[in-house]
């Protein structure tokens, strides 16, 4: 018989129509899809608007009338709605929602339930990680896209290190297109210019960069500015950079894929992250990785295996990975970022590892 998987999350959407919620879910529902081919699969979301019910290929999606939580608020009849779903594994989006779980796994006593890291979480204090440690008793396994990055919960005692798994949060569609030319020495940054994306890094070592190779070229997709006028300073003070930056600026996702396609090398000086979507897309798309050496980038790139590490902050060292990038088998390294995001990025991939979880709980 086949089993039944029941993915869901809190988080009440606020669109009102269903193709808007389930493009916002693109990423869960890719290998949602491909556990379908072996599993019953049911993709539950909350939302404030009367939606029907649907079916993503083969993945049968309902919404569930509930208005935004508040922060105790515990939603029963949405738990109903699950129970009656008859669920083996239950899979849950975001480390906020630990507390509702005590109440589901009582509905569901026979059900195996998941919390998976949905972004970056800080480990929780006072009565957080008190209420987090009771959690964990109703809680089978905990899903992150690398052991450092829950580690700061199980060295702490929130969660039980024999619970956590490793696992990408989510992936692209995104491919390598040939019939689009890729231009030589370019690199490409898609992040919001915050201080934790940490442009200013990347600007200062690629200014450096300039004096070994005139001909490279840096363009910066962006959506928010909070250290646009930081940015421009270092650019306008740096004859150099004026030359090879590109301020491109906002670019639809639509469009992402054509510009992975033309750049070689994606750099990310992120401070820290959940994941990396704009890299899982990156590698998807067969550009080379030159990112900080954080436990999500060091998972994505299997140790720095098909890409380039440097500590965060560190315009020197990344300085060092850019001069190397020059240096390296540019078609090696990037059949290997292939095979990395084939086997464990893709949604195939994560499919995969999520059934083997699941049946070994």
């Amino acid at each position: 018989m086949r089993k039944t998987i029941v993915d869901l999350t809190y988080y009440s959407f606020q669109q009102k129509n269903s193709q808007s919620i389930l493009n916002c879910c693109y990423s869960t529902l890719g290998f949602l899809q491909e556990i379908s081919k072996n599993c019953k699969t049911f993709f539950v979301v909350r939302t404030p608007h009367v939606l029907q019910p649907t079916l993503n290929k083969s993945v049968a999606v309902f919404f569930c009338k509930g208005k935004s939580l508040k922060k105790w608020e515990v939603p029963f009849r949405f738990h109903l709605f699950i129970k009656s779903l008859k669920p083996d594994y239950i899979l849950v989006h975001g480390f906020g929602s630990a507390h509702y779980l005590i109440f589901l796994k009582v509905l569901c006593w026979n059900s195996k339930i998941i919390l998976q890291c949905n972004g970056f979480a800080l480990k929780p204090s006072g009565l957080k990680k008190v209420v987090y440690k009771i959690a964990d008793f109703f809680i089978d396994g905990y899903l992150f896209t690398g052991m450092g990055n829950a580690a700061l919960w199980y060295e702490d005692g929130a969660i039980s290190r024999s619970k956590v798994f490793e696992v990408m949060e989510g992936s692209t569609y995104f491919k390598i297109d040939s019939s689009i030319e890729r231009k030589e020495k370019s690199y490409l940054w898609v992040a919001n210019l915050y201080s934790m994306k940490d442009p200013l890094t990347v600007l200062r070592a690629f200014d450096a960069f300039l004096a070994f190779d005139a001909d490279v070229t840096l363009t910066m997709i962006y959506k928010e500015t909070d250290l646009f006028e930081e940015v421009s300073a270092i650019i306008s003070s740096s004859e150099r950079l004026k030359k090879a930056i590109n301020l491109q600026g906002f670019v639809p996702h639509s469009d992402l894929e054509e510009v992975y396609n033309k750049h070689q090398f994606f750099i990310s000086a992120s401070h820290q992250e959940g994941s990396g979507y704009a890299l899982v897309e990156s590698m998807a798309c067969g550009c080379v990785p030159i990112v900080t050496n954080i436990p999500s980038h060091r998972y994505m790139t299997d140790d720095g295996y098909c890409g380039l590490l440097f500590d965060p902050r560190n315009d020197q060292e990344l300085l060092e990975q850019l001069i190397c990038s020059l240096e390296i088998d540019y078609k090696n390294i990037q059949e290997k970022v292939r095979e990395q995001f084939e086997t464990k990025l893709s949604f195939k991939a994560i499919a995969t590892k999520v059934e083997e979880i699941f049946y070994t709980l």
